[in-house]
C-alpha cells in the first residue's frame, strides 16, 4: 500500500472519530479534554487498521465460457475433468478467471493482486487485467499448468490441463520408389 494510501486512510479515520465522539459529547468541560482526546485517537486507531485492512478471503471463479482462440463466436460451457477438477482445454480455447478480495463479513477489499501460472508460458500464456481482478489463460501446448493469484499474504489457485485439439491437417509422406514384382504367369 502507498504512503499516500496510509496517509488518506488515518486522516479518514481521524475525522471519522471526532465526527463520532462529538455526536457523544456529554457537555462536561474542558477537564474531560484529555479523556476525550484520548477515545479520539484511539476511535481513530481503530478505524485505520479497518481501513487498511487487507483481505481475509480470495475467491477465484472460472468463467462459465470458454472460447476459441481468436474467435469468441465459437465457445462452449467450461468443463472441469479428472481427480484435481481441472479446467480443461484443448490446445486451440482459452479461458478466463476473476478474483474478489473480500474481508472476513464478505465486502470487497481493495488490494494489489498478483497472477502466476507454473509452466512459464509452456502449457498458458497469462494475461493479466490493468486491475489484477482478471486475467486470461490461453492454451499453448498439451499439459497441466497451476495458476495463482495472491496479495503476498492470502493466495487462491486452480489446475488447467490442456489437451490436443481435433487434427488440423494430414501429412501424407511419399515413401521410397520400389519395383513391383511381376505379375505371376496365368493358366491358359
Amino acid at each position: 500500500m502507498t504512503d499516500l494510501a496510509v496517509g488518506f486512510a488515518r486522516q479518514e479515520a481521524l475525522q471519522l472519530a471526532v465526527t463520532l465522539h462529538a455526536s457523544l459529547d456529554s457537555g462536561e468541560g474542558v477537564s474531560q479534554a484529555a479523556a476525550v482526546d484520548a477515545a479520539v485517537l484511539a476511535t481513530a486507531g481503530a478505524f485505520t487498521q479497518w481501513l487498511l485492512a487487507a483481505p481475509a478471503y480470495l475467491t477465484l471463479t472460472v468463467f462459465p465460457i470458454t472460447y476459441e482462440q481468436g474467435n469468441h463466436a465459437l465457445h462452449r460451457p467450461t468443463t472441469r475433468t479428472g481427480d484435481d477438477m481441472a479446467v480443461t482445454l484443448t490446445d486451440t480455447e482459452e479461458v478466463s478467471y476473476a478474483v474478489e478480495a473480500e474481508d472476513s463479513k464478505g465486502f470487497p477489499v481493495a488490494d494489489t493482486l498478483t497472477w502466476s501460472e507454473s509452466s512459464d508460458g509452456a502449457v498458458v500464456a497469462l494475461t493479466a487485467s490493468a486491475d489484477g481482478t482478471s486475467a486470461e489463460f490461453v492454451a499453448v501446448a498439451p499439459g497441466t499448468s497451476t495458476i495463482t493469484v495472491t496479495d503476498g499474504t492470502l493466495t487462491a489457485s486452480d489446475v488447467i490441463t490442456v489437451t490436443a485439439g481435433a487434427v488440423a491437417s494430414l501429412v501424407l509422406t511419399p515413401g521410397a520408389v520400389e519395383q513391383q514384382a511381376p505379375p505371376a504367369p496365368t493358366a491358359d
